[in-house]
């Protein structure tokens, strides 16, 4: 099947045990960026997202997938702009697969701060409740099972890393 934003392979691999299988996965798709947003108090920007496959508003951090031809930077200036109305100075923190056994993209994480408000067009497929979170409170909402987004909940931890250093 293909679609502008999926396409579905199916290769005969071998396997490290020297066994084959038919392996199903998504070819080369585009890597992405996230992007935690820090204000000026020290809170960081979260979003609620409508998600059509489970039918449910889940928290997120801005971000998305990257165009062509722009970098993990670019692409995480721009989907700031376009979630959130937001620009800053971004710095990259680190990055994780995004679903090691279909794809080999990668999420790029980064931290924004010093945030400016920036007019971009909003995407029509996309609509948020945005909130300022403070870290403890994120952490909170994770231990309540209210977060159970995979790329916020991996992205967090690399932040929390991160951010003891």
């Amino acid at each position: 099947m293909a679609h502008k934003r999926l396409n579905v392979y199916e290769d005969q691999v071998e396997l490290p045990n020297g066994k084959y299988s038919d392996y199903i996965h998504f070819g080369a798709v585009r890597d992405a960026a996230c992007v935690i947003a820090i204000n000026q108090n020290g809170k960081i920007l979260v979003q609620k997202e409508y998600s059509y496959p489970p039918n449910e508003w889940l928290y997120q951090f801005p971000g998305g997938g990257l165009e062509s031809s722009e970098s993990p930077t670019d692409g995480a200036a721009r989907e700031l702009a376009e979630e959130a109305g937001l620009g800053g100075e971004l710095a990259p923190i680190g990055w994780f697969y995004s679903d090691n056994r279909r794809r080999k993209d990668k999420c790029h994480i980064f931290t924004c701060q010093n945030l400016v408000a920036r007019s971009e067009i909003m995407d029509e497929e996309e609509a948020f409740e945005t909130f300022w979170f403070t870290a403890s409170e994120i952490d909170e909402l994770i231990a309540k099972g209210k977060i159970v987004n995979y790329s916020m909940l991996a992205a967090w931890a690399v932040y929390k890393v991160w951010s003891k250093d």
